[in-house]
């Protein structure tokens, strides 16, 4: 019995030992994040969550599974994975709810929910909101109740459209008191809603408080929208002031964040995977049926060869069966009809829903691969490596990428400014990327920015440029119809 009681307390130790490392590694990992360091914060978590595996499960293990799993969503949502953040946060929310923890639960939700906009699926995000809320107005949250406010106003109201709730939302954000940063971006937020709604004074004075910010990111959407504003208001030269103050603050956004990179980013190929299987699978329809027309002319020249050699051999035979062989013959008109007919409805059919057209094999195999741009791109499609992320691409190449786009896609450019003249040159090259087929991910990459500012660099394009505001389509809809 003493031997019995000594192994239970060895026991009981060394769980107490596992879930104290990994309770220290979350601290440790939760410091590194608060310093940019995401790979090694990452390495923690993950390292938390395997010691976590091999403990008892109770409401202390449980409260730190989820903990880890939404600082990981955190993360992978900030590098734009946002597929394997949402599965995060859900299994955090699972988490928080087998041990009633309402603030956990509330937080888990609230991240859910943001993760749901940037996927697109607002019906999603709401309903996560929704419940963040009800949580927070029972805990009488004042700061979540806040953040909360501007979070919807901002990332679902302004995306969805509605304008004027987007305005509510964010105004009582800025009532409730918010400060630092969350009030810069209030300010900022109201002022690009008011110029959606062709309130120019009252978004100007909104922008001008968001300039008190020390950050370059939000210095560079407020003069964006300062642009605009100054351009449709004919002030052209004010424009231009404010378009050199927005490359300014581009290039200091892109220095702040530069050291802000995963090595172990994780990526979902599902796409791509099934896409490549439609790819296979009609190019496997396609074979057989030039094989079957294949076989069938091959087989009527054999039945002609045989008649031929037939009537050679003997004129009677010939005269014999010339009523039977004019017969043939009209069959065999009416077969190569039918294989015509069946080749030009091959052709459409391939040209209506094969996923890549013929041009489009052309492009990819002989032209584009030339071109250092798509090259980049479709390195970084295949694996984001250091070796892949040390690129340099200069004007003349981005210029003859835009070309080699306008020969595949029949002028897709001209077309695209033609319709959309307020474009400027890196919307244009955002497009011609989309136009290829280029991930959220892998643009981003290329633009040197992150994830989630290329998704509002996308909104703004529409809204602004494109001036699609009441559109639903997305961005990428629009891109592939012109």
């Amino acid at each position: 019995m003493a031997v019995g009681s000594l192994l239970v307390l060895v026991a009981c130790n060394h769980q107490g030992k596992r879930y104290q490392k990994a309770s220290d590694l979350f601290e440790e990992g939760v410091r590194l994040r608060e310093q940019h360091l995401s790979e090694d914060a990452a390495d923690r978590f993950l390292q938390a969550l395997d010691g976590l595996r091999r403990c008892e499960t109770n409401d202390k293990t449980l409260s730190l599974d989820g903990k880890l799993k939404d600082n990981l969503g955190a993360m992978y949502y900030k590098h734009g994975l946002f597929a394997d953040a949402f599965q995060m946060h859900q299994q955090a929310v699972g988490r928080f709810k087998q041990i009633s923890d309402s603030a956990g639960l509330m937080t888990a939700l609230r991240n859910c929910g943001r993760v749901s906009c940037s996927l697109e699926q607002f019906t999603q995000a709401k309903q996560y909101y929704d419940s963040a809320f009800q949580i927070a107005t029972l805990l009488a949250d004042t700061a979540m109740l806040n953040d909360l406010y501007l979070e919807i106003g901002r990332d679902y109201y302004l995306p969805t459209g509605n304008y004027p709730k987007a305005i509510d939302f964010v105004a009582q954000a800025k009532d409730g008191g918010l400060q630092g940063n969350d009030l810069d971006i209030a300010n900022m937020t109201l002022g690009v809603l008011c110029y959606y709604t062709d309130d120019y004074a009252m978004a100007k004075e909104y922008l001008s408080e968001a300039l008190r910010s020390d950050k370059a990111g939000l210095k560079m959407s407020v003069y964006q929208t300062l642009y605009a504003i100054a351009y449709n208001e004919g002030q052209y030269r004010q424009a231009m002031e404010y378009q050199d103050l927005f490359a300014e603050n581009m290039m200091l956004a892109d220095k702040e964040h530069g050291g802000e990179t995963l090595q172990r980013l994780k990526a979902e190929y599902d796409l791509k995977v099934q896409k490549s299987e439609m790819e296979i699978l009609q190019r496997t329809r396609s074979l057989r049926l030039y094989l079957i027309i294949a076989l069938i002319v091959i087989a009527l020249l054999v039945v002609m060869l045989i008649v031929r050699k037939k009537v050679a051999d003997s004129r009677i035979a010939m005269e014999q069966f010339r009523g039977q062989m004019e017969r043939d013959q009209n069959r065999i008109h009416a077969l190569v009809s039918d294989m015509e007919n069946l080749i030009r409805t091959n052709e459409e059919l391939r040209r209506n829903h094969q996923t890549l057209s013929q041009k489009e094999l052309l492009m990819t195999s002989q032209i584009l691969m030339r071109n250092k741009v798509y090259a980049t791109a479709q390195s970084l499609s295949e694996q984001v490596t250091a070796e892949s992320l040390n690129f340099a691409l200069s004007d003349d190449e981005w210029a003859d990428f835009i070309g080699l786009t306008d020969l595949v896609f029949d002028g897709f450019s001209q077309r695209l400014l033609t319709l959309y003249p307020k474009l400027g040159k890196w919307d244009v090259r955002i497009c011609c990327l989309s136009k290829n087929g280029f991930s959220n991910q892998v643009i981003s990459i290329l633009l040197d920015t992150q994830t989630d500012s290329y998704y509002r660099r996308k909104t703004r394009i529409k809204q602004m440029k494109m001036n699609l505001g009441e559109d639903n389509r997305s961005f990428d809809e629009i891109v592939n119809a012109v």
